[in-house]
């Protein structure tokens, strides 16, 4: 997947867990051309029987199937034993939602609060994290493994490295007041992580998600679904509002395909009255 694919770290590593968990399961003595449908369908119904989401099922079996899929390639097995279990369809009701212009405020307000306030170092990095989410649209994994290298004063863009299918992408900064605040965090070495921990080296991923829950909190934003990827959604969504070329957009965002943006584009009641509008004109 790494080589062929170029895929996501974070996809390879949920790949790898999705996969030792099925291995444990069936067992070490079991040699892979022994994997029967009746395995994989064991496997399948214990992890419904823990409550996971079918999101989480479905990659997991997912996972199951693009292994057996290169096996039956490279001729180590005769047939993919997945292919014959019914994996449970996707969920209807999960959308991320948009914040509003007032719930960006909010969150702003406080993670320059936090940062003000906490005694914790890491919570000094809220006030960019929290705007660099909301202005460029990066991922969760791309902010914390944003280098100084990745960010040009100049040309006022950063550049994403490791994106989807390997490919480095400049996303513009256009807004000063995170231009200024990158400009007084930042560091003499360009190898050095935007965010770092508490030793110089690359943020965790618990330590990102310590910081936007204390954000969360702060902003009395907890339990309204607000989650860091909500930030990314905002951000193409008010592109897509304000009448940006979904073509533009899905640059922007890193995406592979038109399809993928669709997800921005929200209509509105104005929006599909103006609409309508212009069939009289």
């Amino acid at each position: 997947m790494k080589d062929e694919k170029q895929a996501a770290v974070l996809t390879l590593d949920a790949y790898e867990r999705d996969l030792f968990k099925f291995s444990n399961v069936v067992g070490a003595n079991t040699l892979i051309t022994e994997i029967t449908a009746e395995h994989v369908r064991n496997h399948m119904y214990a992890l419904i029987d823990r409550k996971l989401s079918q999101a989480t099922i479905r990659r997991a079996l997912y996972a199951l199937g693009s292994f057996f899929g290169w096996a039956v390639k490279w001729e180590v097995v005769v047939r993919n034993p997945v292919a014959k279990v019914t994996i449970p369809k996707r969920e209807c009701i999960r959308q991320v939602r948009a914040l509003s212009k007032r719930e960006r405020s909010m969150l702003i307000a406080a993670a320059d609060e936090l940062a003000k306030t906490s005694k914790r170092k890491l919570d000094k990095h809220a006030p960019v994290m929290i705007r660099l989410m909301l202005k460029t649209g990066l991922q969760r994994s791309k902010v914390i493994s944003l280098t100084w290298d990745d960010v040009n004063f100049e040309a006022h863009e950063l550049t994403v490295r490791r994106g989807k299918g390997n490919k480095l992408r400049r996303v513009p900064i256009e807004d000063k007041e995170l231009l200024d605040l990158l400009r007084s965090k930042q560091t003499s070495s360009a190898k050095l992580n935007v965010f770092p921990n508490t030793t110089g080296g690359k943020l965790p991923h618990t330590s990102f998600y310590r910081i936007f829950s204390s954000v969360m909190k702060m902003a009395s934003l907890k339990g309204t679904g607000i989650t860091p990827h909500s930030l990314r959604h905002t951000f193409g969504s008010v592109l897509c509002q304000r009448g940006v070329p979904v073509p533009y957009v899905k640059d922007l965002l890193g995406l592979e395909d038109i399809g993928s943006t669709m997800v921005y584009v929200h209509s509105t009641p104005a929006a599909l009255r103006q609409a309508v509008k212009k069939l009289s004109e």
